[in-house]
């Protein structure tokens, strides 16, 4: 009796090819061509010092940091300038019957590209990714919100740049602790929920009503913390200046169009979350929010909780004074939260 022979399992192989159009300025590649391409590592595996990691390796690193606080990170773009993109010659392809177009012939010595963080930050808020950059120089890291790239080699977006070179440079090792640590610190940093963020976006305002309201607050209660030891406020009287300067420049914008307490809220995060000292700011970034909730979010909240009394009753309620139990420095006669001067007044 013939024994059945075993069926071996065939893996299908996909050729990786790298090929630059004519007039071409970058190519967009993927990590898996990225990691067929030559390697700049000598015979005995040594990197060279202007390449002291391979590109998508570097990468990879930065997908399992992000991996570790349990986001979904995923490769948004991966760009090569096809300047930066050598292949084996001609000569050397036709002597030895090689294909120059396949990546394993191709050395990719400079790319820039994105990766998405998913949606477990909040991503409807925040819309966190992390730039990256690798070339001779050395590397960069972006992380922030709303990260862009594009093939001349520059990172947009709102965040905070960690690089290897240039003015700032930092060691790679240190690059990727702080880039840890930013991503470690995202659940304490994020701590606007969807169920908080939806309370903000419920509470219309009107723009120059609220703006100015909201900034005359903040002002204030800096003041205090910086001249008459008052209450603790989060933001001292520079970071309310560069608050007021980021609501100014949203005027006739979108957010303007239809602005909700949100919007005002967004401007006191956006200052923290783009700081240099990001990683020092999540404390803060959290009393910020304790402190919105507790002087806007939720006296706005009982405004309008009051608002939809049943007209019958609510005449009935203001005529015999049912109102005296909302302290009168809650709101003023825009229903923006006013901040107690300690005179009852």
């Amino acid at each position: 009796m013939n024994k059945p022979k075993k069926t071996e399992e065939v893996k299908e192989v996909i050729v990786q090819k790298i090929i630059i159009e004519d007039n071409s300025k970058a190519v967009e590649l993927t990590l898996d061509q990225l990691r067929e391409t030559r390697t700049f590592a000598d015979a005995f595996g040594n990197m060279p010092e202007k390449f002291l990691k391979e590109h998508h390796i570097f990468i990879k690193d930065i997908m399992d940091m992000a991996e570790g606080v349990g986001a979904k990170p995923s490769i948004g773009q991966i760009l090569a300038p096809s300047k930066g993109i050598e292949k084996i010659s001609l000569a050397e392809a036709e002597e030895k019957g090689l294909d120059q177009d396949l990546a394993e012939n191709t050395c990719v010595k400079v790319v820039i590209g994105r990766i998405d963080l998913g949606d477990k930050f909040a991503k409807k808020l925040w819309n966190l990714a992390i730039g990256f950059m690798y070339n001779e120089k050395g590397m960069e890291i972006c992380v922030g919100t709303n990260i862009a790239i594009c093939s001349n080699l520059t990172i947009f977006g709102e965040g905070v740049h960690y690089k290897s070179h240039g003015r700032g440079a930092i060691s790679i090792s240190e690059m990727y602790v702080n880039v840890k640590t930013w991503l470690e610190n995202l659940e304490g940093f994020d701590t606007v929920n969807s169920e908080l963020l939806e309370r903000m976006i419920a509470i219309p305002i009107d723009w120059d009503k609220g703006t100015e309201s909201f900034v005359g607050h903040c002002l204030k209660a800096a003041v205090r913390r910086n001249y008459h030891k008052g209450n603790a406020f989060p933001l001292n009287m520079t970071e309310v200046g560069r608050m007021t300067s980021y609501l100014i420049g949203q005027e006739g914008t979108e957010d303007a169009e239809n602005p909700s307490l949100y919007h005002l809220y967004n401007a006191g995060t956006w200052l923290l979350t783009h700081s240099d000292d990001l990683p020092n700011k999540y404390g803060t970034i959290k009393e910020f929010t304790e402190w919105f909730e507790k002087e806007w979010l939720i006296p706005a909240e009982e405004v309008a909780a009051l608002a939809v009394i049943e007209e019958p009753f609510k005449d009935e309620v203001e005529n015999d004074e049912g109102l005296a139990n909302v302290p009168d420095n809650i709101v003023d006669d825009t229903g923006f939260p006013l901040e107690d001067d300690g005179n009852g007044e």
